[in-house]
């Protein structure tokens, strides 16, 4: 039986795993990219659509955009409603960058990355030439945002000091830990999901109830109208499948060509997506073994399942001694659990990962919790790149309610564990939602987008943070929905990293003509 490994440290896995299903972890980009766009950007090639909205709604849709050149990009900040749906009256500010079409422009084409909690301005600004191939660059803009909460719009805080957020996130307990999952752990854990809510809603304010995802996806529809684009072209990655579907059952009407890529299914429920993650990351897991233990460098021994119980003795060792960094630090099996989850997401990965494995089987945190730190944006100094860990839990405590009784905790722990018997007990514990200050905004339920263009949904047999059978019930509710299966390992299978001439050819084709495939189509 897995010992707890504190109350901050179950809380940040339950909750980064909730993440992890198109939340933080996202498809990894190049580490170098080239200029991207025309050298000369001066002049804004559109103008917004001027289209008739409800009372109201006109200041925003009617505003004129501060367009600036930044670098070889378009910069701009959009004003928009805190509450799109009425009960408050205050404004927030949107980031938005315009990377443009690097021949004769035909429109925009506007790309979320993931998240909860990623920076698209971030992601268009360094990686625009490699989101989208040079044929599709050529003849659209290619349009990133930093979703209300996040970055550069108006953020989601819920610290001052990082260090004090940093000990939350990674602290082990004093003293021997309760029996895992008893009414002592799970009260701990719901002290440390307390500690949490209380300090975003200090630092952020009534604010934080108006960050879930039908507000992202209204916002995308004023970026719409503000590019001059009377439909929206839209490329979701991971988390960003779910704005899209969402956008879809907001705006039938007003979708053009949408991908949606490593997809999220919007009917889960919190548990739902829980144990779909859990059985990704195990069978993602148990790939990356039996390919493991066919490397030189493998530090396990032995046939598959061996090694998979070589990996839980490490874990439970780790519960029962944590190491000892050269800075003070203990690596727990929290920390190890993340460090294992955030070098899944591609067999690009796997090298590293057979490295960190042996670092710690050797008695060594050093690597484990340099790619957990990574994981989480934080610095050697200590503080955060971004704020990205607090946008993904806002986001996903509005999203989705959160289970809180403590039977039904412990049920659902059965079942994940049942099914990843290795990887499980990072999934396994109460959500860090389970103390938000304010209910759930949106309900999961089935989007059939009724009317929508051609909207076509992509999924990886082996993608671990947004499993295949998501991609599958995603295309199947959507009315005009168009599946392509990838026989694949990583999350995400458009154009990068590694081009699918099976998957890019189709979507390439729709983004250029508009003409989709007529038929689920497998890779």
């Amino acid at each position: 039986m897995h010992r707890s490994r504190g109350p901050a440290a179950l809380a940040v896995a339950a909750a980064a795993l909730l993440a992890l299903t198109g939340c933080l972890v996202l498809p990894a980009p190049p580490a170098a990219a080239p200029p991207t766009g025309p050298s000369s950007v001066a002049v804004p090639p559109w103008e917004p659509t001027g289209e008739d909205v409800a009372p109201g709604l006109e200041r925003y849709y009617g505003q004129d955009v501060d367009w600036t050149s930044c670098g070889d990009s378009w910069c701009g900040t959009i004003t928009a409603p805190m509450d799109w749906f009425g009960s408050v009256d205050d404004d927030i500010e949107l980031s938005v960058v315009v990377a443009p079409a690097t021949g004769v422009r035909e429109g925009a084409i506007l790309y979320n990355p993931g998240g909860p909690g990623a920076s698209g301005v971030d992601y268009v600004s360094q990686y625009a030439d490699f989101l989208l191939p040079p044929e599709v660059r050529e003849h659209y803009d290619l349009v990133g945002f930093d979703p209300r909460g996040v970055g550069g719009s108006t953020p989601i805080s819920c610290y001052d000091d990082p260090q004090e957020f940093y000990d939350w996130m990674w602290g082990l307990p004093e003293g021997p830990a309760p029996e895992p999952l008893s009414d002592e752990d799970l009260q701990l854990q719901l002290e440390s999901a307390q500690w949490f809510a209380d300090a975003c809603l200090e630092h952020t304010g009534p604010y934080l109830e108006f960050v879930g995802t039908e507000q992202v996806a209204s916002d995308m529809d004023l970026m719409r109208a503000l590019l001059g684009e009377e439909r929206l072209n839209y490329l979701g990655v991971s988390y960003g499948t779910l704005i899209g579907s969402t956008y879809a059952d907001l705006f039938p009407e007003n979708v053009g060509r949408m991908v949606l890529d490593a997809a999220v299914a919007p009917d889960r429920s919190e548990f739902e997506g829980t144990l779909f993650q859990a059985a990704g990351f195990e069978l993602a897991y148990g790939n990356f073994v039996a390919d493991c233990l066919q490397q030189r460098d493998c530090p396990f021994t032995g046939t598959q399942e061996e090694a998979l119980e070589q990996t839980r003795a490490l874990i439970d060792g780790l519960d029962a001694d944590p190491i000892e960094v050269a800075d003070g630090r203990q690596l727990g099996s929290g920390a190890f659990f993340i460090a294992i989850a955030a070098n899944l997401y591609s067999d690009l990965q796997w090298q590293v990962l057979r490295g960190v494995i042996a670092d710690v089987m050797a008695g060594s945190g050093e690597s484990a919790y340099a790619e957990a730190d990574a994981y989480y944006g934080v610095r050697p100094d200590g503080t955060f790149e971004d704020n990205s860990y607090e946008a993904l839990v806002s986001v996903n405590c509005l999203d989705a309610p959160a289970v809180t009784d403590f039977d039904e905790v412990r049920a659902n722990g059965a079942e994940v564990m049942a099914a990843a018997p290795t990887l499980g007990p990072g999934f396994v514990g109460l959500s860090s939602c389970a103390a938000w200050p304010f209910e759930a905004t949106r309900e999961p339920h089935a989007i059939t987008a009724p009317g929508a263009d051609p909207i076509i949904v992509i999924g990886g047999r082996n993608d671990p943070a947004t499993p295949y059978e998501q991609a599958v019930a995603l295309a199947d509710m959507l009315e005009s929905g168009v599946l392509i299966s990838v026989e694949a390992e990583g999350h995400g299978q458009y154009y990068a990293p590694m081009p699918n001439a099976c998957v890019d050819e189709p979507v390439n084709e729709y983004f250029l003509t508009g003409v989709a495939p007529t038929a689920d189509l497998d890779c």
